[in-house]
């Protein structure tokens, strides 16, 4: 069955927000990319009503992180939860104002770039400061499963194997090889975990008028911090801010290398299973570069490293 194509909030769902906040006018569609998200009009101010039904998404871990934060840190939190029947969920959150940086960045000043690495790495550290135990996708207490990093990384990138077969038969031999090469320096770069956010793509942080603001963390891990910086090539690729989270990472050009090559992996699973685009011209949101292309620059690159201490991670 097509799903509509302007999906609106039950009865049900605008009479729980109604409870929360009071009145509010007639719902906006935001996005469907994942969940579904719509702008309610109230008479204290907008709302954002999200019903989570990302089975990917740990709506617990997210919960204990935000409660967690400092108050002033830059992220949304919501003002109420509500668990469903289906096993899905409803967040109401107040609506800020602004675009997403996946819309903004490609042609923001230099400038306005490099602020907004700096200030998307201290979000990075916020959440890097709260405690974690073991490896691997962290639970509410941000306690993972997995005895070593590299144990979690061997069996989620196989999981991604399995999920998306056309992938797999691309590309799933050069990074399962790259992996097995690379799998006791991980471990010994990420003896202890820590505690970050592992979805770091452009939709889930807004531009408003005080600065970029997190307002999305759907799956937290336990294990090297440089992983999110990794991600980052990929998100951040073609822009100035890229450079400046390179040098705020701390991290040597492979380790960044290895974490770029694989989430553009992880995010072509996810286009194959959930996107009717092929493979070889999807892009991350607000990019230019294609995925694919960008895995493999990233993997000769982390070749290069591992031979070279010239090399850097913003070539």
């Amino acid at each position: 069955m097509t799903p509509p194509a302007n999906p609106q909030p039950t009865p049900a769902m605008l009479g729980w927000a109604r409870e929360v906040v009071g009145p509010v006018g007639e719902p906006s569609l935001l996005s469907r990319t994942n969940s579904l998200l719509w702008r309610l009009p109230g008479a204290g101010g907008d709302y954002v009503l999200k019903h989570l039904t990302d089975p990917t998404s740990d709506l617990d871990a997210e919960t204990a992180l935000l409660t967690a934060l400092p108050p002033d840190a830059p992220f949304r939190r919501p003002l109420a939860l509500r668990r469903l029947a289906d096993g899905s969920a409803l967040t109401l959150a107040a609506y800020l104002e602004g675009p997403c940086l996946a819309d903004v960045l490609a042609t923001a000043p230099a400038a306005t770039a490099e602020a907004w690495a700096g200030q998307w790495h201290t979000m990075m550290r916020l959440v890097a400061a709260r405690p974690a135990s073991g490896f691997g996708k962290a639970d509410a207490r941000g306690h993972a499963e997995h005895r070593t990093w590299s144990d979690f990384l061997h069996t989620y990138l196989e999981r991604q194997r399995r999920k998306a077969p056309r992938l797999a038969a691309l590309r799933h031999a050069a990074v399962a090889e790259a992996l097995t090469g690379l799998s006791a320096p991980l471990d010994a770069a990420a003896p202890t975990p820590t505690l970050l956010s592992a979805d770091v793509n452009h939709r889930n942080f807004l531009v408003t008028a005080a600065g970029l603001h997190c307002v999305n963390v759907p799956v937290l891990w336990a294990g090297d911090p440089a992983a999110c910086y990794g991600e980052a090539l990929v998100h951040w690729d073609g822009s100035p801010g890229l450079r400046r989270l390179v040098a705020l990472s701390g991290a040597p050009a492979w380790r960044l290398h290895w974490y770029a090559a694989f989430h553009a992996y992880v995010i072509l699973a996810f286009v194959e299973r959930f996107s009717p685009e092929p493979l070889a011209d999807a892009r991350p949101w607000g990019g230019r570069r294609p995925l694919l292309s960008l895995l493999d620059r990233h993997l000769a690159a982390l070749r290069a490293s591992r031979t070279t201490s010239e090399e850097t991670a913003c070539q």
